[in-house]
């Protein structure tokens, strides 16, 4: 269950799955969420940030919501978009009104910048083996980037799609449907040299089998 702001203008109130949060995570929401309530922002901003950080997406999008209204800090649309978008990546589907607004209403190169800086983060999460990268990555590059990169989308609805990622297949599928053949075979072979090189690739290592489990032969 999502928890957000009640003392905030825009904030959604729908339901959706979220990452595991720790004991400590949870107190230091709950915590955030009391600062707001106080109506005091600094201390809201200063918890839900290191939330933000550790890729907590409700927190992730209630800084959002602070930082796009000027609460606690001065207004900041750039900022407001990044962790905006982050949330909606999780499958936060109560970003998508921020995202689509801020979207909207920043220059190219603001833009752009927003989409570098995910870029950067979420590639860097794939090489340390985060499960939840390569969705993330095919979105920015299908969702988020003013002109579709359809072939980098491609790749990355491929490679989630090989780790067994369902919600990634049918991405997958419509973006190969707008790739020429000839251009698809050389497209999976990097997908293929890519996925390669990420810690994904190599299979799980066995577990010892419990001592004991072997049975040995009387003479």
């Amino acid at each position: 269950m999502i928890r957000l702001c009640a003392g905030l203008a825009a904030l959604a109130t729908t339901a959706a799955p979220v990452l595991a949060q720790t004991p400590a995570q949870d107190a230091q929401f709950d915590a955030a969420t009391d600062a707001v309530r106080d109506r005091n922002f600094r201390r809201a901003i200063a918890l839900f940030e290191p939330l933000a950080e550790a890729d907590i997406p409700d927190a992730q999008f209630n800084l959002a919501v602070l930082l796009r209204q000027g609460r606690g800090r001065p207004q900041n649309h750039v900022e407001a978009l990044y962790w905006s978008a982050l949330a909606l990546l999780s499958n936060g589907a109560y970003a998508q009104d921020m995202v689509d607004e801020l979207l909207d209403s920043l220059p190219p190169g603001a833009q752009q910048d927003v989409v570098n800086r995910l870029l950067e983060r979420l590639m860097a999460q794939a090489r340390d083996g985060r499960i939840a990268a390569p969705r993330k990555l095919a979105r920015v590059y299908i969702e988020l980037m003013a002109e579709p990169d359809i072939k980098s989308g491609y790749i990355w609805f491929s490679i989630c799609h090989a780790l067994g990622e369902n919600d990634c297949t049918e991405g997958r599928d419509d973006a190969s449907d707008q790739l020429e053949p000839e251009d698809l075979i050389e497209i999976q072979a990097e997908a293929s040299e890519i996925f390669a090189g990420l810690p994904f690739s190599q299979p799980p290592t066995p577990e010892a089998a419990p001592k004991g489990d072997a049975q040995s032969m009387s003479p």
